[in-house]
């Protein structure tokens, strides 16, 4: 019975990576001006840092899970590798942090992967053959 429930996962974990496809996603943003109360980015609230979240599932704003990337203040962009299926989603989110605290998620982007038509047939040929 336990090998009965172990193998559907199995199957997955097998051949799910024939679908899925290495895409790069480059995720943009634009630095905040000020602070949450107008204040001058400057001291201790000054930008220390961007976490950065990449999924293929939507990101809630109350996720715990840890960002996909930190990055330097200075950087509004950022291109990251996720397995993702041809027509699929790609969810991004980013925070901006000073040294104490960081802000709340930004709206989510998304973008899909993008699907590409088959190749073009080749070596056709026609037969003709004589009738009777």
């Amino acid at each position: 019975m336990k090998l009965a429930r172990l193998l559907p996962l199995a199957l997955v974990a097998v051949f799910l990576p024939l679908f899925a496809h290495a895409a790069n996603a480059t995720i943009n943003w634009v630095a905040p001006a000020t602070a949450v109360d107008g204040s001058a980015l400057t001291g201790a609230q000054a930008l220390t840092n961007y976490q950065v979240w990449v999924s293929t599932s939507s990101i809630a704003s109350t996720t715990t899970a840890p960002p996909t990337a930190t990055l330097t203040s200075t950087s509004t962009t950022t291109t990251q590798t996720i397995a993702a299926s041809a027509g699929s989603k790609i969810y991004a989110r980013v925070k901006a942090c000073n040294g104490l605290l960081c802000s709340d998620f930004s709206a989510e982007a998304t973008a899909t992967v993008p699907v590409s038509a088959p190749g073009i047939p080749t070596s056709v040929t026609i037969t003709i053959t004589a009738g009777p």
